[in-house]
C-alpha cells in the first residue's frame, strides 16, 4: 500500500457515502462557474475595448455578461451547498448533544431539499411559459435566463439530499473545517479590544 492509500483510508470525508459523486459534481459546478466568470470578464473587456478604441460598443455584450452572471451565481450556490459553506446562524446546535445535533442537521437538510424542490416544481411552468419570449438584443429565449434558477435549485436539492444521506449513514453531524471557529475567535477578540 502506498502513502496515498493510507491517507485516503483515514480521511473521514472520503469515507462518506457518495463522496466521489459529490466531489465530481462539485468540480463540475466550480468549472462551470469559473467558465461563466471568464465569459463575464471577456465580454466586459471586449465592450470597453470596442467603446474606447473603435467608438462603437457591442450591443450584445451586456446581455451575455448578465446571462453568464445569473448562471455563475446558481452554479456557485450549488457547490457552496455541497461544501456546507452557506451562511448559517448556529445558535442552537452547539448547545445540543451529538444526537441532537445530528437530528437538527437532518431536519435542516430535509427542509432545504424540500424547499428547493417546491420552488423547482413551482417554477417549471413559469420557465416553460417565458420560453416564448426572446431577450432584447440577442433573442435568446428567456427560459435560458430563468432556467439557471431551476438548474441551481435542482443541484442544491441533490446536494442537500446527499448531505442528509451522509449524516444518516454516519449517525453523527457533519464535521466542517475550522472556519466557523476561527471567525468566532476573531469576533471575540475584536469585541474584547
Amino acid at each position: 500500500m502506498t502513502a496515498d492509500n493510507d491517507s485516503n483510508s483515514t480521511d473521514p470525508v472520503s469515507a462518506l457515502p457518495y463522496s466521489r459523486f459529490v466531489r465530481w459534481m462539485s468540480l463540475g459546478e466550480q468549472t462551470l462557474a469559473a467558465l461563466f466568470l471568464f465569459i463575464i470578464l471577456a465580454t466586459m473587456g471586449a465592450q470597453v475595448f470596442a467603446r474606447y478604441f473603435f467608438g462603437a460598443p457591442f450591443t450584445w455584450s451586456e446581455e451575455v455578461a448578465r446571462l453568464a452572471l445569473i448562471w455563475m451565481t446558481f452554479m456557485a450556490a450549488a457547490f457552496v451547498m455541497a461544501e456546507g459553506r452557506h451562511i448559517t446562524v448556529d445558535v442552537l446546535s452547539p448547545r445540543l448533544s451529538i444526537r441532537g445535533q445530528t437530528r437538527l442537521e437532518c431536519l435542516s437538510h430535509g427542509i432545504v431539499a424540500g424547499t428547493c424542490l417546491l420552488l423547482l416544481f413551482g417554477g417549471i411552468r413559469f420557465v416553460w411559459y417565458v420560453g416564448r419570449v426572446g431577450s432584447p438584443s440577442l433573442g435568446i429565449p428567456m427560459s435560458w435566463w430563468y432556467g439557471a434558477v431551476e438548474v441551481g435549485l435542482l443541484l442544491m436539492a441533490i446536494h442537500s439530499v446527499v448531505n442528509l444521506l451522509q449524516v444518516l449513514s454516519t449517525g453523527r453531524p457533519t464535521v466542517r473545517e475550522g472556519i466557523v471557529e476561527d471567525e468566532a475567535l476573531h469576533l471575540e477578540m475584536e469585541q474584547s479590544e
